[in-house]
Parts: C-alpha cells; sequence; structure tokens
C-alpha cells in the first residue's frame, strides 16, 4: 500500500522540449518510488514525440510524410499514434480541429519555431481565401504505415496534449501524486502536495507576466490553454497568429484572445481549446456549455468569462 509522506515537499524538475519549459512535480509517497527515472521517463516520452511530429524537424517522420502526404510512408510508434489521434479529433469536432493546415500556416508566415515574434512581411495575394478543404480520410495499416491524404499535416495542435497524456501514464503506475506542465498546459493526477488539489494558474494573454486571469484548483484532470499570446504577427499590416480556421486558411477565433478547457484527457483538452476558439466569442458559450466542455476564455478587450461547467474548479478570477 502507498502513502504520502505529508512532511516531504514535492520533487520538482525542468527541461526544454517542444520550444517550451516542461516542468515535472512528484509528491513521494512511501515506500519511496523512484523519482528520477520516472522524470526521466517524462523527459523521454516529450523528445520522442517531438523528434517524431514537429514539423519544424527536416529529419522528423512528421516531415518526411509531408514531402509526399498522398503516397505510404513506414513511421515511428509516436508520429502513427499522434495522426490516429488527429484523425479521431478531426472526427470528434466534425472537422473544427484540421491538421491539413500546414500550407496555410506558411502562408501567413509561420515557418520556423519561434517564441518572440517575426518581423512584419508583406505577401502578395494573402488575403485571398482558399476553397474549403476536402473530407479527410487518412489510411492506416497495422501499427506504421500510413498514407495521409493530399495536404501536409501540421500536429503542433495536439502533440503537446499527447506528450503530456503519454508521459502522465508512463509515471502513473509509480506515482499517485503528481503533476506535469507544459507551456502552461498540463495533466495532474492525485490531490496536490496539499491534499487539496492541484493549484494551476491560467496565463492572462495580456499580461503575461502579471496576474493570471484565472486559477483553477484540479485533481486527476488536465487543463489545455489556446491564446494568440505568444505566437501571432503581423502580415500585410494585420495581426496574425496560429490558430488556423481550417474552413478559411486564415487565423480564426473573431473576437478571442485565449480559451481553457479542463478535461480528463490533456490531448482532449488541447484539442477543444482550438476548436473552441474558432467558435469565436459569440458563439463559444452556447457551444461550450451545449457540448459539455469546461471552458473559460478572453476576448480581444481582456475580458475574462466562463461557462458554467467549469466554474466549480475556479478557485480566483481576474476582476
Amino acid at each position: 500500500m502507498q502513502y504520502l509522506d505529508p512532511g516531504v515537499p514535492p520533487v520538482v524538475n525542468s527541461f526544454r522540449a517542444m520550444a517550451t519549459s516542461v516542468t515535472v512535480s512528484i509528491c513521494p509517497e512511501l515506500p519511496a518510488g523512484n523519482v528520477d527515472s520516472s522524470i526521466a521517463k517524462v523527459t523521454r516520452v516529450f523528445h520522442e514525440t517531438e523528434s517524431a511530429c514537429s514539423r519544424f524537424n527536416p529529419n522528423s517522420d512528421l516531415s518526411q510524410l509531408n514531402q509526399s502526404p498522398a503516397h505510404w510512408h513506414s513511421v515511428t510508434p509516436y508520429c502513427f499514434k499522434a495522426i490516429e489521434e488527429a484523425f479521431r479529433a478531426y472526427v470528434m469536432t466534425h472537422g473544427l480541429f484540421d491538421p491539413r493546415v500546414l500550407s496555410d500556416l506558411l502562408a501567413l508566415g509561420y515557418k520556423e519555431s519561434w517564441t518572440t515574434g517575426i518581423p512584419e512581411s508583406r505577401i502578395e495575394n494573402a488575403d485571398q481565401v482558399r476553397k474549403p478543404l476536402p473530407v479527410w480520410t487518412p489510411m492506416f495499416k497495422g501499427d506504421n504505415h500510413i498514407l495521409a491524404g493530399e495536404f501536409p499535416l501540421d500536429l503542433g495542435g495536439i502533440g503537446k496534449g499527447l506528450a503530456l497524456r503519454w508521459s502522465g501514464k508512463e509515471i502513473a503506475s509509480e506515482h499517485t501524486n503528481f503533476l506535469i506542465e507544459a507551456g502552461g498546459d498540463c495533466v495532474c493526477s492525485g490531490d496536490g502536495p496539499d491534499h487539496a488539489g492541484w493549484n494551476i494558474g491560467v496565463q492572462n494573454p495580456f499580461q503575461q507576466d502579471g496576474d493570471p486571469s484565472l486559477v483553477l484548483r484540479l485533481s486527476n484532470s488536465a487543463v489545455c490553454t489556446s491564446s494568440t499570446a505568444v505566437r501571432s504577427w503581423w502580415q500585410n499590416g494585420s495581426l496574425k497568429h496560429h490558430i488556423v480556421d481550417p474552413e478559411t486558411g486564415k487565423s480564426g477565433g473573431k473576437g478571442l484572445a485565449a480559451v481553457t478547457v479542463v478535461a480528463e484527457d490533456p490531448a482532449e483538452a488541447e484539442i477543444w481549446s482550438k476548436s473552441l476558439f474558432l467558435t469565436g466569442k459569440d458563439k463559444i458559450g452556447e457551444f461550450s456549455e451545449s457540448s459539455n466542455i469546461c471552458a473559460a476564455w478572453v476576448t480581444d478587450m481582456g475580458e475574462t468569462s466562463t461557462n458554467s461547467l467549469i466554474r466549480n474548479h475556479i478557485i480566483w478570477m481576474s476582476p
């Protein structure tokens, strides 16, 4: 039988992966598990997911597949599972989540991994709206062969959530009370160091170094935020960001600056945070409520709102 040692503080370790900082907090249990081994497992999962699924790495499985997506490719398990999950998300959200937006991101100017902004650019015909994408019908064979379809893929909308899911499962058999946080998105197990839940601050997109927009208290849950705070830039005098509407190929989410979702699974939370963002300010409340999704959001005017489903998790919200 395992039990928490209330006199021992959490073991905390950080590393960088997926262009962000990843922090692992583990509350030790008795008999003590191998905390260092667990942190190493989390680190490995994040680095292997990034190595297989990053479009910014020319040697990744995804980059190789994107050179000829309409042909069969043999890929590693992480890439195979990620594309499988991306297709499941596409079906679940009725196309709101669609990874076939890589060409759109490139056209908008998001060509390299960055976190501090890129120079303003001017591109002819940048405001031209492309045709809607056809129905996505990828093909899977065995456990490592994929025919992705006509369009190249970007897995940035699901990769971090999957790394959180997979790394959490890696250490769940050894520890019951832990938090893995990656760039503001996280998965937690147990009730935290004070046995009252894990307190998680959600970044204010307009005051990244100031007070959060809200603070959540969670146990055995995940939370992910999609925001324009970091990955936004100017093109032809217009502000663009990386959350692309697959219907138009342009930056979406009219009237919104950030969307936060609480769910049992981090990949599902990430999928829905991006999908809800694309519904826009006028529809997100009704859509999230009717879809039974715990959500909060910040408008482009800095106003924080929530639906009724997330309120029991909130212990503080900015006025």
